[in-house]
């Protein structure tokens, strides 16, 4: 049995909304970790923009073929 295109578009789905709550989560505790590790100052609050920033970063870095 091989899945619809709109199931396999509602588990891509699935996957995109975790993946989305993962990054956010994932990109505060290591803003605090950098911080923790004198790597960021103590006073930096991860901006708007900063964060769309990484999240470009992480998409294209993930899109990228392993050789």
């Amino acid at each position: 049995m091989r899945l619809s295109k709109a199931q396999q578009s509602a588990l891509a789905q699935r996957i995109v909304d975790q993946f989305e709550s993962f990054l956010s989560s994932e990109l505060s505790y290591q803003v605090e970790n950098m911080k923790d590790n004198d790597e960021l100052d103590w006073g930096y609050d991860l901006s708007n923009e900063d964060a769309d920033d990484i999240t470009n970063l992480v998409v294209d870095m993930i899109a990228v073929p392993v050789s």
